[in-house]
C-alpha cells in the first residue's frame, strides 16, 4: 500500500514538473493570448487569433483548437472571407496534429474553394500541400503526388523559390517512402540546388541527409558518405538540431560500416550514442550500441563487442522491442558459441526461441541439442568449481529475485497507467464516432435537401417550357387570328357602298351574315384572350352562386339561333327540370357559348345540335351534342390543349382551339370535370360536371 502511495506521489511530482516547465516555456505565448482575447471583436483578432492557434499547435492541440473554432466562428460573423479561409486552412491543420485525417480533408477542401474563390493562388498552394501530406498518410500516392504536383506549378508562377523548395523536399520524401529512389532522387537535387542558390542554410543539412538516405540504401555507400559528410558540415556551422544531428551520426556509422571502414564506423556510432543519450532517444540507441558492437566485433575484439551489444539488448528489453531482441539475442547467442562461452549461448538461444513467433527451423532445434549436450558435459568437468562458486551463486540470484522484485512492481505500475490509457483512449475514440456520426448525419440531411431542389428546379423547368410554349402559342394568335378577322371586316365593308349604289340588297343580305360571324368570331377569339390573361394574372372574378342551367341555355340559345339559321342547323334544349348547379355564372356561360360555337363551326348544312343536362347524386352532367365532322382519336387526347393546332369549320371558319381550352380550366375551377366522345363524320358529344344544388332543401 506504501510503494502505491509513493508510486502515485512520484507520478504527481513529475507531472508537477511537467506543467512548470511547460509554463515556464511558454509564458511568453501565454501573455500574447491574453492579449489577443482582449482586442475588438475585428478582422485583425481573426488573423491573430489564427496565428495564436498555430503556435500553440506544437504544445497545447486544445488550446491551438479552441483558438482556431473561435477565429473561424467570429470571421464568418464578421463575414470575412479571406480569415475565413485562412481559418479552415489552420482548423485542416490541428485535425491532421490530433490525427484525425477525415475531418482534416473536410477543413482542407473548404478552404481550398474559398481560396479558390477569391482567387489567392498562395493559399491555395499552402492547403495543397497540406492536402498531399494527409494524402501520404492515408497510403494514396496518386492524390498525394497530385496535391504536391499543382502546389508546385502555382509556388513557381509566382517564383517563390523558398517554398518550390519545400514542395521538392515533400515530392523526394513521398517518392524515397514508394522506393522509387530515382524520382526521389531527381526532386532532391533540385532541392538542393535551389537550396544553396538561395542560401538556405537551416534546410540545406536535411536535404543532403535526405540525398545520402537515398544513396545508402540504393547500395551506393561512398556518394552517400559525401553528402553525409556536406551536411555534418552545414550541422556544424548553423544548426542546433540534436536529433537531426543524431541520425546523421548513426547513418554515417552503418554506411562506414558497409564499407568495411570500421574505425570510422566506431567513431560516428559514439558520437550518435552521445546525442541519443542525451535526448532520450531510446529506439535508436538501440541500433547505434549494436552498430557499435558489431564493429568492434568484426575488428576481432570480442569482448568489447559483447559487452556493448549485452547493452543493446538490455535495452531492447526495456523498451520492450521484441524485434531487436529476436535479433540481438540470435547475435549473442552465435558469438557467446563461438567463443565457447556454452553458459551464455544456452541462455540467449533460450531467449532467442522465446521470441520466435514461427515453428522452430529443425536446424535450430539441432543446435540447441548440441548446445545443451556440450552443456551438461562442461557441467559435470567442472562440478568441483560450481560448488566452490554455489555460495556466490546464491547471492547472486538474491540479488536477482530482488530485481526481479523490483521489476514486477513496475510492470504492474506500468500495466495501471496501461489500463488508464487504455480507457482515455476509449473514451476518446466513443466522443469521436458520435462525432463522426453526427457529421453524417448533418451531411445526408444536407444531401437529401440538395436532391430535393433538384427535383423542385426539375419540376419548375418543366412548368416554365409549357408556359413558354403557350405564350407562343398565344403570340402567335394574336398576331395573326386577331389580325386576319379585322382584315376580313375591313374587305367586306369596303363593298357596301357599291353594293347600295347598285341596289343589290341580296348581296347586302348575305354581306351582313358574313359580317356577323366575322365578328363574333372576332368577340370569341378576344373574350378567350382576355380569360387567358386574368387567369394567368390569378385575378380572374370566381363568384359561385345558384344558377339556373335552363335559363343560361336560354340565353345561349338566343345569341346563337341565328347563326345556326344561316347554316340552315337545328338546335333542340334538353335541359331536365330544376337544374340548378353551384358554379360561377359567367364561367357557365362562357363554356356552353364555347361549345355551341364550336359544335355549329363543325355541323355541315342541315345538321342537328342538342344541348341538355341529366342530375346522378348531385352531380349535374351537361352536354353539347352535335352530328358534325367529328374528331380522330389522335387530336381527341389533345383537343383541350392550348397549342392542338389550328382547325375549320364546315363553312371555313378559323379557331386555334382557345375555346376548349378554356372550357377546361372553368370547368376545373368550378370543380368538375370535362371529357370529348367523337366519331369521324358522325359527330361529337363533349360532356362536362358541376356541383348541383337542390333548391328546394336550400
Amino acid at each position: 500500500m506504501k510503494s502505491i502511495f509513493r508510486n502515485i506521489l512520484l507520478v504527481g511530482i513529475f507531472c508537477l514538473k511537467l506543467v512548470f516547465l511547460g509554463n515556464s516555456q511558454n509564458s511568453e505565448i501565454d501573455d500574447l493570448r491574453l492579449t489577443v482575447k482582449a482586442l475588438p471583436n475585428d478582422t485583425t483578432k481573426v488573423l491573430k487569433l489564427i496565428d495564436l492557434s498555430y503556435r500553440y499547435i506544437k504544445f497545447q492541440l486544445d488550446t491551438s483548437l479552441v483558438d482556431g473554432k473561435e477565429a473561424l466562428k467570429l470571421s464568418k460573423k464578421l463575414n470575412f472571407p479571406f480569415g475565413h479561409a485562412k481559418a479552415l486552412n489552420q482548423m485542416g491543420l490541428v485535425y491532421k496534429s490530433l490525427s484525425n485525417y477525415d475531418s482534416a480533408m473536410i477543413y482542407y477542401n473548404k478552404a481550398l474553394v474559398m481560396f479558390d474563390s477569391l482567387k489567392i493562388d498562395s493559399e491555395k498552394a499552402s492547403v495543397l500541400n497540406r492536402m498531399g501530406n494527409v494524402y501520404k498518410r492515408f497510403g494514396e500516392f496518386d492524390k498525394s503526388i497530385e496535391c504536391f504536383m499543382k502546389s508546385l506549378k502555382i509556388y513557381q508562377n509566382n517564383k517563390d523559390s523558398v517554398q518550390i523548395s519545400s514542395i521538392l523536399n515533400n515530392l523526394g520524401v513521398l517518392y524515397y517512402d514508394m522506393s522509387n529512389f530515382e524520382k526521389a532522387l531527381e526532386y532532391q537535387l533540385l532541392n538542393l540546388e535551389i537550396s544553396k542558390r538561395l542560401n538556405l542554410t537551416s534546410k540545406l543539412h536535411t536535404t543532403l541527409m535526405n540525398i545520402g538516405n537515398i544513396y545508402k540504401d540504393g547500395e551506393n555507400a561512398f556518394t552517400a558518405i559525401t553528402y553525409y559528410q556536406e551536411a555534418l558540415s552545414y550541422f556544424e556551422k548553423s544548426s542546433n538540431n540534436k536529433y537531426d544531428k543524431m541520425l546523421l551520426m548513426h547513418n554515417l556509422g552503418v554506411t562506414y560500416e558497409k564499407i568495411n571502414k570500421l574505425n570510422e564506423a566506431k567513431h560516428y556510432y559514439k558520437k550518435a550514442i552521445a546525442l541519443e543519450k542525451e535526448i532520450g532517444e531510446k529506439e535508436m540507441l538501440v541500433f547505434s550500441l549494436q552498430g557499435l558492437g558489431n564493429a568492434f566485433v568484426k575488428q576481432g575484439d570480442y569482448n568489447t563487442g559483447i559487452k556493448y551489444l549485452e547493452e543493446s539488448y538490455a535495452l531492447a528489453n526495456q523498451i520492450k522491442d521484441v524485434r531487436k531482441q529476436h535479433r540481438l539475442s540470435n547475435n549473442l547467442y552465435q558469438l557467446h558459441e563461438k567463443r565457447g562461452n556454452y553458459k551464455k549461448a544456452f541462455y540467449y538461444l533460450k531467449e532467442f526461441g522465446v521470441f520466435e513467433d514461427s515453428v522452430y527451423n529443425l536446424e535450430k532445434k539441432k543446435q540447441f541439442v548440441e548446445l545443451e549436450q556440450k552443456y551438461e558435459s562442461e557441467k559435470r568437468l567442472h562440478q568441483i568449481s560450481i560448488l566452490e562458486k554455489e555460495k556466490e551463486i546464491q547471492q547472486l540470484e538474491l540479488a536477482k529475485a530482488e530485481q526481479d522484485s523490483t521489476r514486477r512492481k513496475f510492470q504492474r505500475n506500468i500495466l495501471i497507467l496501461t489500463v488508464l490509457l487504455a480507457l482515455v483512449f476509449i473514451m476518446f475514440m466513443v466522443y469521436e464516432n458520435r462525432k463522426r456520426k453526427r457529421l453524417n448525419s448533418i451531411l445526408k440531411k444536407q444531401n437529401n435537401h440538395i436532391l430535393q431542389q433538384r427535383a423542385q428546379i426539375v419540376k419548375q423547368n418543366e412548368e416554365l417550357f409549357d408556359a413558354n410554349k403557350t405564350k407562343d402559342k398565344l403570340f402567335q394568335i394574336i398576331a395573326h387570328d386577331l389580325r386576319s378577322p379585322l382584315v376580313s371586316i375591313d374587305s367586306l365593308t369596303q363593298l357596301i357602298p357599291f353594293w347600295i349604289e347598285d341596289q343589290d340588297f341580296n348581296s347586302l343580305r348575305k354581306l351582313s351574315k358574313s359580317l356577323e360571324m366575322s365578328v363574333n368570331n372576332l368577340l370569341s377569339l378576344i373574350d378567350n384572350l382576355l380569360n387567358w390573361a386574368l387567369s394567368q394574372q390569378g385575378k380572374f372574378p370566381f363568384k359561385p352562386e345558384t344558377i339556373d342551367l335552363a335559363d343560361i341555355s336560354k340565353e345561349i340559345l338566343s345569341i346563337y339561333q341565328p347563326i345556326a339559321e344561316f347554316k340552315k342547323i337545328q338546335i333542340s334544349c334538353e335541359m331536365c327540370k330544376n337544374s340548378y348547379v353551384d358554379a360561377d355564372k359567367n364561367m357557365v356561360s362562357a363554356i356552353l357559348r364555347n361549345l355551341l360555337n364550336n359544335a355549329i363551326k363543325f355541323t355541315s348544312e342541315n345538321g342537328k345540335i342538342s344541348i341538355g343536362s341529366t342530375i346522378e347524386n348531385d352531380i349535374a352532367h351537361i352536354w353539347v351534342k352535335d352530328n358534325g365532322v367529328g374528331f380522330s382519336p389522335e387530336n381527341q387526347k389533345r383537343i383541350f390543349e392550348i397549342a392542338n393546332g389550328s382547325t375549320n369549320g364546315t363553312r371555313g371558319e378559323t379557331g386555334k382551339g382557345l375555346g376548349l381550352f378554356f372550357c377546361k380550366e372553368f370547368v376545373n375551377m368550378n370543380r368538375g370535370d370535362i371529357h370529348i366522345d367523337s366519331e369521324i363524320n358522325k359527330g361529337t358529344t363533349i360532356t362536362f360536371t358541376l356541383p348541383a344544388t337542390n333548391i328546394l332543401s336550400n
